[in-house]
């Protein structure tokens, strides 16, 4: 390459050089600018008000999340308090037909039994008639309690109304049923005081199992109803707060 041709290209590259400076020092000159309105009061007061905006904002979104879990909480606390019998803190009947509806299609899929266990306390009218609604609630409620502290955790116990309870129970064998049965008549056999009085109560128990006494929830709580009924009946209507001396003291569907 020639001498001329090397002092033109370092002329051009010179030149290119200096518009780059030309350009960087124009950038310089606008960025103080930019430092010098951020500094002023203007600017100082921009800032002042993007901070204060952005903290109202922090607050009304920390409002918005709190009241987003207190109405989380209060529908929470809605369906449990629909679910659930007031009295005896048990699950109520707008749950029992999709509990049951779960475990027979479980049994169902594993080849085992779910036995539906209808419970009425015996003469519990002439109990409220006597003793008052007081002593009959108190009663209601250590009867919940006695099948809660009897069946297994995996068992669900629903009050469906008055003095009438349901035990609804997955087992392997259909001899498991009656075994959970005969512990659950032991159980409320045991007296107990309330008011100052002891008492003890009898319950009628009828049993239904799937899948030999039906595969339908509707037809399993009405063959048991139907086997409570019948025990009802073969039971003397005589009044007594003691034990029947009863041979049978559940009856299956």
């Amino acid at each position: 390459m020639s001498t001329r041709r090397r002092s033109k290209r370092g002329e051009r590259k010179l030149a290119s050089l200096r518009l780059e400076i030309a350009k960087a020092e124009v950038r310089l000159a606008m960025l103080r600018v930019s430092i010098k309105e951020a500094r002023s009061d203007a600017g100082l007061a921009a800032v002042h008000s993007a901070r204060a905006e952005n903290s109202h904002l922090l607050e009304k979104n920390l409002l918005a999340e709190q009241a987003a879990c207190a109405s989380q909480v209060a529908l929470d606390l809605a369906v449990k308090a629909s679910q659930t019998d007031a009295l005896t803190g048990l699950r109520n009947r707008s749950v029992l037909w999709d509990r049951l509806a779960h475990e027979v299609e479980l049994a169902g899929r594993h080849g085992h039994h779910v036995g539906v266990f209808l419970l009425d306390i015996d003469d519990f009218k002439q109990l409220n008639d006597q003793c008052g609604h007081l002593v009959g609630d108190l009663v209601l409620q250590w009867v919940a309690g006695a099948l809660m502290a009897t069946v297994r955790a995996s068992d669900t116990v629903f009050r469906l109304g008055g003095d009438e309870f349901v035990v609804v129970a997955l087992t392997v064998t259909r001899n498991d049923v009656d075994l959970l049965a005969r512990k659950v008549m032991e159980a409320l056999r045991e007296p107990f005081c309330v008011a100052g009085q002891t008492i003890s109560v009898s319950v009628s128990v009828g049993v239904a199992v799937f899948p030999e006494d039906g595969k339908v929830e509707e037809v399993l709580v009405t063959k048991a109803d139907e086997a409570m009924y019948r025990i009802k009946r073969a039971r003397s209507l005589e009044y007594t707060f003691g034990l029947r001396t009863m041979s049978a003291t559940y009856d299956s569907a």
